[in-house]
């Protein structure tokens, strides 16, 4: 049984209790990996560009390599 299905076997409606999706910008996420900067993708979260900690990039569009993706989106250091 889904969450969804056991609010409803309730009589709850899903979508009242739920929390809003965060607005998002259309840029990508900075993660730290093995101690490396990491641009990934904000769609499926692959590893996109290694950045260091004095690079300065504004308005890069980058299309995401990985397989299922391909997604485009902005660089912005």
């Amino acid at each position: 049984m889904s969450i969804k299905s056991a609010f409803e076997s309730e009589g709850i409606d899903f979508s009242q209790v739920m929390n809003p999706p965060e607005p998002w910008d259309g840029r990508a996420l900075i993660k730290n990996i093995n101690g490396k900067l990491w641009y990934c993708c904000p769609f499926c979260e692959k590893k996109a560009l290694l950045i260091s900690q004095d690079t300065k990039i504004q308005h890069l569009k980058l299309k995401c390599k990985g397989s299922n993706c391909k997604k485009e989106f902005e660089v912005n250091v």
